[in-house]
């Protein structure tokens, strides 16, 4: 979308300097505010262009940014390079997000990217807040209007406002919400809430947004009459989903730890959760949403659909368009931290660990290390849930479609071939522009997208923000914790089982996996990936972990592994910090599991980021966060 980017104010990178420094500053107008308040705010067609530049700009993409930035920062990533935000952050290294200056998603502050464009969600997040409490307060000059443009206009506003005060409390935790379109005059010093009081107004705002928000752009006047597109545009729906999600986070066993001492759920707050959930899901009863079918799962992430310049489906409920293609897109996006350098790829490479694998159930519905299931560790990536070859890729896959000789395979094997070190060409050491887990993440990245097929050109590439299928999982850990498995809550006609096994019947099973093959070549019957299996859904507390389980695999890569983690309270144990890799030779004659390293996670220091220091002595009521003084 485009955007009236005439009002845009200087905004500091840091908050403290939007407090405390310098007013004349930072209410400046840029050098390009050649119009008055009231054309820009007078009448909704300008005041909607200032709007939709909130959709850009600013607002950040996760692990869409070249070279060092990504949001899988948990168990589940390993990095080959030491200056990434996937090595830094599980080494504990936390002051890489003030210390690194280039395409960092925390805090992206390079000198040479002007201040009103930096994205990052401390600095980009500062700036969208101020923008939206400026029409916030702009919102008396709206004139030329009607009552639902007037809604339409609010109701974003204070979505924009909220999502950015989300975004930075699950890395920092409590901070100051500022609700108030600052003066010169204004008192500054404003003081940390607590997470948990940070997440109630962050949910009043969305809650206040979602009642006036519509359903679908595509059915209101405004949506139709668009000088661009409505596509993407936030919703009702949107706004529901944050709100789940913001009362998931407050209800969880660090925010209680917090509160009271207790690492467990807050049930009143787990209710509230599960009925915004609940909330979203009636409206794809009503048909604004979906999940959509199997074969068409990897177009929420890469698109080569013809007729749009976005990737949008009836699944995601809110994400940041993204229309670039292109070689770029490859060596300085997506593909950057995902794809080897010999397909295309820049060096930098962020692989999935052996511990993401091992999650993967087989296709019959069995955890891996079931006594009763049927796993085969002598070929252990055949016969698995469906989602795994579309997520990981493996050793062996014909990965250039142009070709048929040996380098048109992925060459992800330890030892046994032909480069110096014996190793794959897809490998580090091997290559140093490879993996270092024998394993790829391909979930971005489809077949034939490569430096020699070259079809990246006819992809687009992103991380949504939020799908539908997260909408059962949070309902799903909800209604487990309030009411067990089996049991549906007063609301609902749905239980904590049904959720999940609705995710699980999307995925249908191939008729004919040769994991030789990308899974673009497969066929699909109607057979389905089997429904939790009643072993698993005896208890609140056995389901419990199948639930984290199908989280973890079905929102893969999609920036949630490392807050889930937090907000579980579990980062600090052993069996999270350690991440393994996966030995093997040419023939797959052996598959070894073996440290690949010892993540550093101090239960006392590491579950938030650390403020500036310079920052936090500004005053004493924003205070650094425990063990970072």
């Amino acid at each position: 979308m485009n955007s009236i980017q005439n009002l845009k104010m200087i905004f500091f990178t840091s908050i403290f300097m939007v407090f405390l420094v310098s007013c004349e500053d930072y209410l400046d107008k840029t050098e390009r505010s050649d119009l008055t308040d009231e054309q820009v705010f007078g009448n909704y067609k300008n005041f909607q262009g200032f709007v939709d530049g909130f959709y850009g700009g600013n607002l950040v993409m996760y692990a869409n940014h070249a070279l060092t930035s990504s949001l899988d920062i948990g168990d589940d990533v390993g990095s080959n390079r030491n200056f990434t935000v996937t090595y830094n952050i599980p080494h504990g290294y936390y002051n890489w997000v003030w210390n690194n200056y280039h395409q960092n998603i925390f805090n992206q502050h390079d000198e040479s990217i002007a201040p009103d464009v930096r994205t990052g969600f401390w600095t980009g997040g500062w700036y969208n807040i101020r923008d939206a409490n400026l029409g916030l307060a702009r919102l008396p000059m709206l004139i030329e209007a009607t009552e639902e443009e007037r809604n339409l206009i609010q109701g974003q506003l204070l979505f924009f406002r909220a999502w950015n005060h989300f975004e930075i409390a699950r890395s920092w935790g409590g901070i100051p919400y500022v609700d108030e379109y600052l003066t010169p005059d204004a008192f500054m010093q404003f003081p940390r809430l607590s997470y948990h009081e940070t997440l109630m107004k962050i949910i009043e705002d969305m809650e206040a947004a979602a009642e006036l928000l519509p359903k679908d752009w595509n059915n209101t006047v405004q949506g139709q009459q668009a000088y661009n597109s409505a596509v993407g545009r936030v919703t009702k729906g949107a706004a529901l989903a944050v709100a789940s999600r913001a009362y998931l986070y407050a209800a969880s066993p660090l925010a209680t730890k917090m509160r009271i001492g207790t690492a467990e759920y807050d049930h009143e707050l787990l209710e509230k959760s599960a009925e915004a959930s609940w909330e979203v899901l009636q409206l794809a009863q009503e048909g604004v949403y979906e999940l959509v079918p199997w074969e068409q799962y990897k177009e929420n992430f890469a698109s080569n659909k013809t007729g749009s310049n976005t990737i949008w489906s009836k699944e995601i409920i809110w994400t940041r368009l993204k229309n670039g293609t292109g070689a770029n897109q490859i060596s300085n996006g997506m593909g950057r931290i995902h794809n080897s350098g010999r397909f295309g790829g820049n060096g930098v490479v962020t692989s999935a660990t052996l511990n993401m694998v091992e999650l993967y159930e087989t296709a019959s519905g069995y955890p891996i290390d079931d006594p009763d299931g049927d796993f085969n560790p002598a070929n252990p990536w055949a016969n698995r849930d469906p989602r795994f070859l579309s997520t990981i890729l493996i050793d062996g896959v014909k990965w250039v479609e142009s070709q048929n000789n040996a380098q048109a395979y992925i060459q992800l094997y330890s030892s046994g071939g032909t480069s110096a070190t014996g190793a794959g060409l897809d490998m580090d050491p091997g290559t140093q522009s490879g993996s270092i887990t024998g394993f790829l993440i391909r979930k971005y990245i489809p077949y034939g997208v490569n430096s020699i097929d070259q079809k990246w050109a006819q992809y687009r590439f992103q991380v949504p923000f939020i799908r539908l299928a997260e909408m059962y999982l949070n309902y799903a850990e909800a209604v487990n914790e309030l009411y067990g498995p089996n049991t549906s809550p007063p609301f609902a006609g749905l239980t904590a089982v049904e959720a999940i096994n609705t995710i699980r019947r999307r995925v249908k099973l191939p008729t004919n996996e040769d994991i030789t093959k990308p899974v673009e070549l497969y066929t699909y019957g109607s057979s389905s990936l089997p429904d939790v299996l009643p072993k698993f859904t005896s208890s609140k507390e056995v389901f419990r972990e199948r639930i984290r389980n199908e989280r973890s695999v079905e929102l893969a890569y999609e920036g949630q592994r490392w807050f889930d983690l937090r907000r579980w309270y579990v980062a600090h144990l052993p069996k999270y910090k350690i991440r393994y890799k996966c030995i093997f030779d040419k023939n797959h004659t052996f598959f070894n599991k073996v440290m690949l390293f010892e993540g550093t996670f101090d239960e006392n220091k590491h579950y938030w980021l650390p403020f500036k220091r310079a920052d936090v002595n500004q005053y004493k009521e924003f205070y650094q966060n425990p063990g970072w003084n």
